[in-house]
């Protein structure tokens, strides 16, 4: 069920401006990159995976996952990385891309079936998640049938941000409650990773 016709999609198409300008996914927590761990994830929840990102695709040599660039060049954020996965997905005859932030290592096992129950129930194009008061909306699961109204708003509008263009569509926020870690914590500076590696310490207790 959650896997039939969806693409997954791992964003990692920004500059990791707070981590020094390194590349954020790359950073280990016990030997393993974060990386890593959203691949191991996220690929047990969709057909097939691919990571958008702007960097050189020889960094990315170790993994057996396609790496495709922005179609929109520019570092127009989040959104045009779901552009460039709705793209990708139409060619290949995917119905539903569900996209995963490449910082945050903690996310739901079952994220996606959640999302397609939701999609499916509310007849919605967009599902986001949310935590604490939080809206997450780079997890999310998006409809193919988005794909042409998104290159439009990404190449004349000037607001760029997530939110700002999941509102114009019909779409669901997905709460996501929990007890002591929050499974959409992302990691964006040095002080983060630390507080990562405590939480994954807690987790294999």
């Amino acid at each position: 069920m959650t896997k039939n016709k969806i693409l997954g999609v791992i964003l990692a198409g920004g500059l990791s401006r707070r981590m020094g300008g390194k590349n954020k996914f790359f950073k280990k927590i016990n030997n393993i990159t974060i990386l890593d761990r959203i691949i191991s994830k996220s690929a047990k929840q969709v057909d097939k995976l691919i990571i958008n990102a702007n960097i050189s695709k020889n960094k990315f040599s170790k993994y057996k996952v396609i790496i495709v660039k922005d179609i929109i060049e520019g570092y127009m954020g989040p959104l045009a990385g779901i552009l460039t996965g709705l793209n990708w997905a139409k060619k290949k005859k995917y119905e539903w891309i569900a996209t995963y932030a490449c910082d945050a290592p903690f996310f739901p096992d079952d994220l996606v079936k959640q999302f397609l129950c939701i999609a499916k129930k509310e007849k919605v194009d967009i599902v986001i998640a949310k935590s604490n008061g939080r809206k997450h909306p780079v997890f999310g699961l998006w409809s193919i049938k988005l794909l042409n109204s998104l290159e439009r708003y990404l190449l004349n509008e000037k607001n760029k941000k997530i939110d700002f263009w999941v509102k114009k569509n019909r779409y669901k926020v997905l709460n996501f409650p929990y007890k002591k870690i929050d499974p959409f914590f992302n990691i964006n500076n040095p002080d983060d990773l630390i507080i990562a590696k405590k939480i994954f310490h807690e987790m294999s207790l």
